[in-house]
């Protein structure tokens, strides 16, 4: 064991200071020693490696036919007029944040359809029938053995950003029973903000080729690659807890069910425990 600092923590981790922040001091992510008095905060660089090697066997990566899948079923929604509002507010979102936060959510389950079946053998259905009405569980059914039988359990699927520490989840999802699920799983897929430029790069850069500032940009775009998502962790229902704001952030809506995510289960203990509710 060797007693290292956060500067060399944030090395050994390979993520940026921000990042490490909002896992370490919001979310309670990344493990770290004992603080004594006023000392600065120390870590045990084997305990790191492991929390590092745990991360990476939750993460599972989704390539471009996955985001296809997501993408029309996000352009589908938005032709059927669907009404989406900002999360905690009433404002509606404007087409490409409702569009990004369809695929993001698609994303998310079909990384734990992926981890599920690559990790622990388990196949698993999920929800992607355009409806009228809200469904609660992202998991329909359960395949073994050539048949698909429905889970004993209901589970949803909730994603954001890289860099979000709680899972965070409207009240009328939990307070009303009919909405409500057993178990929910948090996902981090890192969809770049700019997906949809990307996708439609070569479309973008040919109509504005000749403009004023074309040579300042039209290398700068980056093509859409395959994306790593986290499957952060879980937990029951009655985990989580009524809130009006989170760091960073005041629900103006009234409260929400939260909970940060160095409280959600994550081991590979925990997802077989899971798994066999299933």
């Amino acid at each position: 064991m060797a007693i290292i600092s956060k500067k060399e923590a944030i090395l050994q981790l390979g993520i940026d200071e921000k990042t490490f922040d909002n896992y370490f001091r919001i979310g309670g992510e990344v493990p770290c020693l004992p603080r004594i008095g006023n000392g600065r905060f120390k870590f045990d660089d084997k305990v790191l490696n492991n929390w590092k090697l745990d991360r990476e066997y939750r993460t599972v990566i989704l390539d471009i036919a996955d985001y296809k899948r997501c993408l029309d079923f996000a352009l589908a929604q938005d032709a059927r007029a669907y009404v989406a509002s900002d999360f905690g507010s009433g404002r509606q979102r404007e087409f490409g944040q409702k569009i990004t936060n369809w695929v993001k959510g698609q994303l998310g389950e079909i990384a734990v359809k992926k981890f599920f079946k690559e990790k622990f053998g388990t196949d698993v259905e999920l929800d992607f029938e355009i409806r009228d009405s809200i469904v609660p569980q992202d998991i329909t059914a359960i395949n073994e053995k050539g048949k698909a039988r429905t889970p004993r359990i209901g589970v949803g699927i909730k994603s954001s950003k890289p860099k979000s520490v709680y899972l965070v989840l409207g009240s009328n999802e939990i307070e009303l029973p009919e909405r409500r699920s057993d178990v929910y799983i948090f996902c981090r897929p890192d969809l770049p903000d700019d997906h949809l430029l990307r996708l439609t790069r070569d479309a973008v850069l040919s109509f504005v080729k000749g403009e004023a500032y074309y040579e300042t940009y039209k290398n700068e775009i980056p093509v859409l690659t395959p994306m790593p998502c986290e499957i952060v962790g879980y937990c029951e229902f009655d985990k989580l807890e009524p809130a009006t704001e989170i760091p960073g952030q005041k629900f103006e809506s009234g409260h929400r069910y939260v909970i940060k995510t160095g409280l959600l289960k994550h081991s590979p203990v925990d997802w077989r425990k899971l798994i066999g509710r299933l």
